[in-house]
């Protein structure tokens, strides 16, 4: 904003340093405009009236035709009817309005709700995420088959300091480790809510990377299932993995169970096949 106060501060004062004021105190200056080649560049032609300058302005918003609609009294002699006066001042009104930050926003920004969704016929989909606090991380999983069967639940934490990569690539290993306990060798689908590990997992042997090496050694160990793949979801499609990862940062809990899980658990469970 200071900015912007400093730059209409100086074309209201005619100070900007375009070539006509250049050569008013240069000898021998070229005047002419830079961009669109006219005879000279004075102040109103290099913000209004030079070919490039609108075509720059126009695509980041500013809308001259608006402008010129709006003053074709002093332009052109012509004065619009009082009622398209009023419309226009009420467009702009209810423009301003919209756009200005400071503001609650008129049109409310709202959000599409995602649930978790089921994986391909013959696939096991396995949701794993994280979570850090200043001296422990908690991970949890959640294992279901297409129909939104659970087939296993488990958890976590670690005392320690740990990013938000690290404590979802912790999480990845204790998945893998978790689904092989329960004996699941066919199709598999990992999912995470971190499109950065995933996206370590897609590169492959190209990432040199700690992070980047613990990934690829996680793929290998995934080689014990007939296929396995690691996608991204939205933050809403794993609810359940972030319940179990929060409660056991909190509580400084591990959990390893199929069946027989926690109320909380079961209810987001539930709500998410709804």
């Amino acid at each position: 904003l200071p900015k912007i106060k400093v730059f209409a501060w100086r074309v209201g004062h005619e100070i900007l340093p375009t070539n006509v004021k250049i050569a008013s105190i240069r000898n021998d200056f070229n005047e002419s405009c830079p961009r669109c080649g006219a005879n000279s560049e004075t102040l109103l032609h290099a913000l209004r009236h030079c070919t490039t300058s609108r075509e720059v302005l126009a695509m980041g918003g500013w809308d001259f035709n608006r402008n010129e609609n709006g003053n074709k009294f002093i332009f052109k002699g012509q004065i619009d009817k009082a009622q398209s006066i009023w419309e226009k001042a009420s467009n702009l009104s209810s423009e301003f309005r919209i756009y200005n930050p400071v503001n609650p926003p008129i049109l409310a920004q709202i959000e599409e709700i995602k649930k978790w969704e089921r994986p391909a016929n013959g696939t096991i989909k396995i949701n794993f995420d994280a979570t850090v606090n200043d001296n422990r991380m908690g991970y949890g999983v959640i294992i279901r088959d297409e129909d939104g069967f659970v087939l296993g639940v488990g958890g976590g934490f670690y005392e320690g300091k740990f990013s938000i990569l690290e404590a979802e690539c912790i999480a990845l290993e204790r998945s893998i480790e978790v689904t092989d306990k329960l004996n699941v060798w066919g199709k598999v689908t990992f999912e995470t809510d971190n499109a950065e590990l995933a996206n370590k997992w897609n590169i492959g042997d190209e990432d040199i990377t700690i992070i980047g090496s613990r990934v690829k050694n996680c793929k290998e160990a995934s080689s014990l299932f007939n296929s396995a793949n690691l996608v991204w979801s939205h933050r809403s499609c794993n609810r359940v993995a972030d319940l179990i990862c929060t409660k056991m940062c909190r509580e400084a809990k591990r959990w390893s169970f199929d069946m027989d899980y926690p109320k909380d658990v079961h209810n987001a469970v539930i709500s998410d096949i709804i």
